[in-house]
Order: C-alpha cells, then structure tokens, then sequence
C-alpha cells in the first residue's frame, strides 16, 4: 500500500498523537537518550548478521512494541539477543547497559528486566544456539 493513498480518520489521528506523547514523556523520566537505533558491530554471527535495537539510555537497551497484548517470548528473546550482541560489540555505549526494557506506548506499559538476573546457563544457550558464537 502506497503510504501517500492513506487517510487516517480523526480517532487514529488522536490514538497516534496519544503514543507520541506517551513515548516522550516515558524517555523524559528515563534520563538521556544515549543512542538511536543501535548496531551491533563486532557482535554480529554468521548465524545474525544483521539487526538494531531502537533505544539506548545510560542503563537499559530499550525496544518499543506497539501490541494490543503483553510481549511475547519472541520479543524478549529478541530484545536479549540485542542486549548479548551489544556487550559483545566494539561500541562503549553498551559498557553500562545492564538492563533490557520494552514500552509499550499503547497499552502505556512499561516492561523491564535487570540482564543480570538471567542464568548463565540461559546466556549461554542464547549465544551459542541461537547467536551463534563458539566460545
């Protein structure tokens, strides 16, 4: 669908404007915005090769998800993935990244995980069988 043929009705328009101000105000309380759209270079497999979070603040990688429901486990494993790929990266903005996080702007809902508290048994199955790395 050509996205020039599309004409919102005025309720989608004011759904619209009610995720971008909820979006706004959920990063103004969570401190600065340190990356957009985050790659992984230096993380990356033959396996993934490809791939970029949306948000990165001092502490959390952040991904938003607008769903009807709560996230799946695709999503969280995706975002985990993201956040194992970073700390693998040649990028320092991931040194203080310790927590993974999904807003969900309309349902207003916040979602976050302290990383650490993952097993090292659930790390390391997600880097070696789904990632991909060998060591």
């Amino acid at each position: 669908m050509d996205p020039e043929s599309l004409r919102p009705d005025g309720p989608t328009i004011e759904n619209i404007r009610t995720m971008v101000e909820r979006t706004a105000e959920f990063f103004e309380g969570q401190g600065c915005v340190t990356c957009v759209g985050p790659t992984f270079s230096g993380g990356y497999t033959e396996t993934v090769d490809s791939g970029d979070g949306d948000y990165l603040t001092r502490d959390t990688i952040w991904d938003l998800k607008v769903m009807a429901k709560k996230p799946k486990t695709i999503h969280t494993l995706q975002l985990y993935m993201y956040y194992l790929m970073g700390k693998r990266s040649k990028k320092s903005v991931f040194d203080s990244v310790v927590r993974m996080g999904i807003f969900n702007p309309r349902l207003n809902v916040v979602y976050r995980l302290d990383a650490t508290t993952i097993s090292q048994e659930t790390k390391d199955a997600v880097e070696r069988e789904v990632i991909g790395y060998d060591d």
